[in-house]
């Protein structure tokens, strides 16, 4: 029936051959995903359907399936409370419940060979081509629109996350800023203008660590007591200046980026050589690559790689986006805490010793990465994850075998890198 297609997703509505209603369409407003692709799609059908026609939607949507049907009365008893999508849900209910014919739901898988889901593929990227958006109309009637949560469903902890909801809150200047930065950043990389609740959720990617994820966290807040901070509180603005460079107020790009000590540097460089060839150009550092970091993906090289292309005409590669996320993102990482040991401890560790220190990170990211896929609980797509985002930068002394991610008594580790301690990241 629909299919959605892409970060800022279109939509395809496929009835039969040639049939008047077949529809392809793009979501307006920010909040775009493949689930309000979904749902919008089939709130479309409704609309332009006669309450009196029977209708069986056959998607591979289980997300629209499941919330139109099992999690419907839950979600409305508790006010819809921390409900994503809910206003394309309430609508689409509402069209559901004005029907006085039989309407029913089929889930088959996605890419099956289903003739019906072939054709609203087709119908979706023939939206993606669309230049403009396409209207949807979400109003309910008051009568339908059911307001506040149940006594009988709603708890503390569901009261308080509502209370949140309705509060308003302001944001940072300083995030504003940095969210914009990396949204940028992202298009530039990816070809998709990410919103900030994408942005906030790629902070959040399971492929970065949780000290990782915590630190991109405060760092797109600015909430480190860095540079500015310091120039407010009286006898204390000398902190404001990189202890090394001694520049007057330091930043966090300046930190990650700038500053010419040897953490940074080599530490960026290491990264650098690391980086397969295989896996296609790596991008330039910016700070916006840093704090998006868990949004950007890789795209395999092609043989005009020098030109300038579209970037949406390339397809992602799974391992060696994900290899690309660890490597910025524990690098950006290392690079803070050895700064922080240099301000706060004094510390000037060598060239050596940060190196060892970054390849010991590496190597332990690595080792987690194959006992997760040990565990019994894993799925073997998983061990196939881990085994497309090392291959290409393990070493052994011994030849390496095929399941070696799941195999531990195999010692397997990142190759030994050999940068130049002067080199400065692209």
């Amino acid at each position: 029936m629909e299919k959605s297609y892409l970060t800022q997703p279109p939509l395809g509505i496929w009835i039969a051959e040639d049939h008047p209603k077949n529809r392809a369409a793009r979501i307006p407003g920010e909040e775009q995903s493949n689930q309000v692709a979904e749902l919008s799609a089939i709130l479309i059908a409704l609309q332009n359907t006669d309450p009196y026609v029977p209708i069986t939607f056959i998607t591979d949507s289980k997300y629209a399936i499941d919330g139109l049907t099992k999690h419907l009365t839950r979600w409305e008893d508790t006010g819809w409370i921390g409900i994503a999508n809910s206003k394309y849900i309430k609508a689409t209910a509402y069209h559901l419940r004005r029907r006085s014919a039989q309407t029913s739901f089929i889930w088959v898988k996605g890419h099956s060979g289903q003739i019906g889901n072939e054709r609203a593929d087709q119908l979706a990227r023939e939206g993606a081509d669309k230049q403009t958006t396409d209207p949807i109309d979400l109003s309910v009637p008051n009568e339908f629109n059911l307001q506040g949560a149940k006594l009988s469903a709603i708890t503390q902890a569901l009261a308080y996350k509502g209370i949140r909801e309705r509060k308003d809150s302001t944001q940072r200047r300083k995030t504003a800023i940095n969210l914009e930065i990396t949204r940028h950043t992202i298009k530039e990389l990816t070809g998709h203008l990410e919103n900030d609740m994408n942005i906030w959720n790629g902070c959040r990617n399971k492929d970065l660590n949780k000290k990782v994820r915590q630190f991109l966290f405060k760092a797109m807040h600015g909430a480190y007591r860095i540079g500015d901070y310091w120039l407010h509180i009286p006898t204390y603005e000398q902190r404001a200046r990189c202890t090394h460079c001694n520049i007057d107020t330091e930043s966090m790009e300046h930190i990650l980026l700038e500053c010419n000590n040897n953490a940074r540097t080599t530490i960026w460089s290491l990264a650098k050589e690391m980086w397969p060839e295989s896996f296609g150009a790596r991008p330039r550092i910016g700070i916006g690559t840093i704090l998006g970091c868990g949004n950007i993906s890789a795209r395999p090289p092609t043989p005009n790689d020098n030109e300038q292309t579209n970037p949406e005409s390339r397809p992602f590669t799974k391992g060696a986006s994900r290899l690309l996320r660890i490597l910025i993102s524990e690098s950006a990482y290392l690079i803070w805490i050895l700064r922080c040991d240099r301000t706060i401890n004094g510390a000037s560790p060598t060239v050596q010793a940060i190196t060892k220190h970054w390849t010991t990170t590496i190597n332990k990211r690595l080792q987690i990465d194959r006992i997760t896929a040990k565990k019994i609980d894993r799925t073997p797509s998983f061990e196939k994850l881990v085994t497309a985002t090392w291959k290409k930068v393990i070493t052994s002394d011994k030849p390496i075998p095929k399941n070696w991610a799941t195999a531990l008594k195999v010692l397997v580790g990142i190759k030994p890198p050999r940068p130049s301690a002067n080199e400065a990241p692209r």
